[in-house]
């Protein structure tokens, strides 16, 4: 028993032992620190609050809600008081059917509408144009069809009520003047020059116009009297500059252009009347004809087309001519025939031949009675 204690003693102390070389454990490692996010770098759009509105309401005309953001709450920031402003930025995020309500009525586009044209008629405000086009799911607010029909929210008013004037102060005379020439310039750009005008007639007679205004509608008028012109319509442009002289009575552009008319009309005389020469058969004046068209307007596509096609048969006809009045002894017809062809074809190496030797021809009989 003695020996079992000992032995015992021996192996709790060895088993205390163990347990002392167990090494302790390692703490956990501490999580590393986050890194600090980054700092969002703010743009802030440059410019004054007219530069800014404009940009921003450009924006909206072309569905880019995110683009206009910025730019309008640059504006409040240089102009807190600016309502238009603060209107458009309110559209932007606003659920059109709760801003403007479920009831509604159609409408048929006209030409010539906008929706900031529609929406002064019907909501009395022309900065009202974002909320209807998203009231209607259109995208680009500054392209409106003729004819298509779109939603007015509200009941159908009287139609002794639709034009009725906006009070001052709901309406910037500047703003709106700024918005409509930017519709005016889309309209143009997109080749819709009635729609253009109609534009900007409109912003003149609502007390809007301005300088750049006035010269942008000489711009449209003239360009659509060379559209017309261009495709014969002669009267039709006749008319538009008559009216636009009626405005601008000393605008030198607009006169030169209503003067540029009657040389297009003779113009066209002159390539119809080579048209029905070469249907005859008679080339050599159809050529002449053709000609004298781009004398009077250089750039006339059909003429220069058909003297193209049939300059080698015009070629050839005054060469037959020559040889047949000089086999007759006639050497000053066959002299002028050569000279007309050598005016379309200088480098016709037989006709200068031919007509070296007429010449000559010529220079002998003159001299022969002299030397007698």
């Amino acid at each position: 028993m003695k020996r079992l204690g000992i032995f015992g003693c021996i192996l709790l102390i060895a088993g205390l032992c163990g347990c002392a070389l167990v090494p302790a454990p390692k703490p956990a490692p501490l999580p590393p620190e986050p890194e600090p996010a980054p700092v969002p770098v703010v743009v802030v759009p440059q410019g004054t609050a007219k530069e800014l509105f404009k940009a921003g309401v450009d924006a909206l005309q072309h569905g880019d809600g995110v683009k206009a953001r910025p730019l309008l709450q640059q504006v409040l920031v240089l102009e807190p008081s600016h309502k238009n402003a603060a209107s458009l930025l309110l559209q932007i995020d606003a659920n059109p059917v709760e801003m403007l309500g479920k009831e509604y009525f159609p409408y048929k586009v006209q030409p010539g509408d906008t929706l900031s044209l529609i929406a002064r008629r019907f909501l009395g405000d022309h900065f009202k144009f974002y909320i209807l086009a998203r009231y209607n799911d259109i995208i680009i607010s500054d392209n409106l069809e003729a004819g298509r029909s779109i939603k007015i929210p509200g009941k159908k008013p009287p139609p002794s009520k639709v034009t009725a004037p906006i009070p001052v102060e709901q309406a910037d005379t500047s703003d709106i003047s700024n918005l409509r020439l930017a519709e005016a310039k889309k309209l143009y750009s997109d080749g819709r020059f009635t729609d253009s005008i109609n534009t900007l007639e409109h912003i003149e007679s609502e007390g809007g116009g301005n300088p750049e205004v006035s010269d942008f509608l000489i711009t449209v008028y003239v360009a659509y009297a060379k559209k017309l012109t261009g495709s014969g319509r002669f009267a039709e442009a006749d008319k538009l500059l008559s009216k636009a002289l009626n405005t601008y009575p000393g605008n030198e552009r607009l006169r030169k252009q209503s003067d540029q008319i009657g040389v297009y009309r003779n113009a066209e005389q002159t390539y119809a009347e080579g048209n029905q020469w070469q249907s005859s058969g008679q080339l050599t004046k159809a050529y002449v004809a053709y000609a004298n068209t781009l004398k009077l307007e250089p750039d006339h596509a059909g003429a220069k087309a058909a003297l193209a096609r049939i300059k080698p048969q015009v070629v050839e006809a005054y060469y037959a001519d020559s040889v047949r009045a000089r086999r007759r002894q006639n050497f000053t017809e066959a002299i002028d025939s050569l000279d007309r062809l050598l005016e379309i074809d200088p480098n016709h190496e037989l006709a200068k031949s031919n007509r070296a030797e007429i010449k000559a021809i010529l220079e002998r009989e003159q001299s022969g009675p002299r030397r007698k």
